[in-house]
């Protein structure tokens, strides 16, 4: 595996390494207490990785919930947003728990600006899928929601706490 440091308004940790899903929990072990993981995903990526990332999670003594939206640009709206707080707060996850986005530059955007809003901001994990994801969104913290009127017209700058980029992901055919 290898580690990249990224210094930014926060410093966290790039991991690269073939078969990183499998090993996710323990890597997440390593930088946080946390004892809850809210995965969020989209529709083509939950069926192909979530029940390894979930598994890898609950192995390393985790809790898990996941929320799946339906996948696409579309679904980068206020109210896939509002739904996925509503997610959190039903399954009562706390300032001490981790978001993980699990998926594209769609899911990351979502995720992202979930974490940096609800309750003021928590912990914010990116597992990037797509090579856009994996080179370009997922690092550097822009996270946002498109309005009817445009593309990314709200969102604010929120930094992972770490990513982890597996490339196994990338020889997995998208879902149509």
């Amino acid at each position: 595996m290898r580690t990249v440091t990224v210094s930014a308004s926060k410093k966290y940790d790039i991991r690269i390494g073939a078969n990183l899903l499998s090993s996710l929990g323990q890597e997440v072990s390593k930088v946080c207490k946390a004892e809850k993981t809210a995965i969020i995903s989209d529709s083509n990526v939950w069926p192909l990785y979530g029940k390894i990332t979930a598994a890898s999670l609950v192995n390393a003594g985790f809790e898990v919930v996941h929320y799946v939206f339906p996948a696409g640009e579309a679904s980068k709206n206020g109210n896939t947003y509002l739904e996925i707080l509503n997610f959190l707060a039903e399954n009562q996850v706390t300032r001490s728990d981790v978001l993980i986005a699990l998926g594209g530059g769609v899911v990351g955007d979502l995720s992202g600006f979930a974490a940096a809003c609800f309750m003021r901001g928590i912990d914010f994990y990116n597992i990037p899928t797509t090579v856009l994801s994996q080179v370009d969104s997922s690092v550097g913290g822009k996270t946002a929601i498109d309005m009817p009127e445009g593309k990314n017209l709200v969102g604010a700058f929120y930094q992972p706490s770490l990513v982890l980029i597996d490339p196994d992901t990338l020889s997995t055919p998208p879902v149509n």
